[in-house]
């Protein structure tokens, strides 16, 4: 199968393109000419694996019709965490994507005579909540529009993507933060009250998951969404004591400390039950998770 990539320098992106690499896919990995891509270096060199870099609407439309991949999987996004604009969260939220969705309908993919699959990594934060929340919820919406206007040439399955975590991800990430400030032993981390609950999913889980989902795309409608996560939550607070416990810190955890953002959701967690008609299910305890998560970073 060749499979259109976008995102592949970042956390989730350079996880799934390690996979499928590893399955033996042709590869068109999408990435902005300003991405570090030290993730998938030891990828560069297969025969399989081609780097593309566009930036512009137009760049990525040209690209895609000139790879015509089987399906697309988008995973490129921004969190606006870096010092992002407004306009540099809608680029790569909202245009870039859009870009994908044109590229489809004008007939840019190899799937003559099919529909083309698009896998959107959606998120469950509701658009209120931040610009990358708003921005991300917008394109769900346009994918989803589209598809359902266009159902002979585009199929947009939006993956409602919990909170994932697992080595290597950015330091500006909040699971990455707290596992670093205990494993350095902070004397105390600033916390919020930590009632939010989330369902932590382990990037290898993950990756099993959109795996799955691509092998049964055909069992999805043209415009059709699933959650991707564990099924199970725990309390902020809890996840922050339980990390402190795996790695042994005595950092003072200062619940409270930090009010809570604007619109905060108190409770996510995934409907796990269409990915696990598909014979999906994970295997990655967060017990386990942040041992192997603890266990790596000690060891380097």
């Amino acid at each position: 199968m060749h499979i259109l990539l976008t995102g592949p320098g970042g956390f989730l992106g350079s996880a799934l393109a390690h996979y499928w690499a590893g399955c033996g896919h042709t590869l068109s990995l999408l990435a902005r000419p300003s991405s570090g891509l030290s993730r998938i270096d030891v990828l560069a060199d297969q025969p399989e694996v081609h780097i593309l870099r566009a930036s512009t609407p137009e760049e990525i439309t040209s690209l895609v019709c000139e790879t015509a991949p089987d399906v697309i999987v988008h995973t490129a996004c921004s969190y606006g965490r870096k010092g992002e604009n407004p306009l540099d969260v809608m680029e790569a939220n909202l245009v870039l994507g859009t870009a994908l969705l044109q590229a489809v309908l004008n007939g840019a993919t190899a799937n003559s005579g099919a529909p083309t699959t698009i896998l959107n990594t959606g998120t469950v934060l509701a658009p209120n909540v931040s610009l990358y929340a708003l921005s991300k919820s917008q394109f769900s919406a346009w994918g989803a529009t589209l598809a359902a206007q266009a159902p002979a040439r585009l199929r947009f399955i939006d993956l409602r993507l919990q909170q994932m975590y697992g080595p290597g991800d950015d330091h500006s990430k909040f699971t990455t933060h707290v596992i670093e400030s205990c494993l350095s032993n902070q004397p105390r981390l600033a916390l919020t009250p930590g009632e939010q609950r989330r369902d932590f999913i382990h990037v290898d889980d993950v990756v099993r998951a959109y795996d799955c989902i691509l092998e049964h795309r055909d069992r999805f409608a043209a415009s059709d969404a699933i959650d991707v996560g564990s099924g199970e939550t725990i309390t902020m607070r809890g996840f922050v004591e339980l990390a402190k416990q795996v790695a042994g810190a005595s950092t003072v955890l200062d619940f409270g400390a930090v009010p809570y953002r604007a619109n905060e959701a108190m409770l996510c967690v995934a409907n796990t039950a269409r990915l696990n008609a598909l014979g999906w299910r994970p295997k990655v305890s967060l017990t386990d998770g942040l041992t192997s998560m603890i266990r790596l970073a000690t060891d380097l």
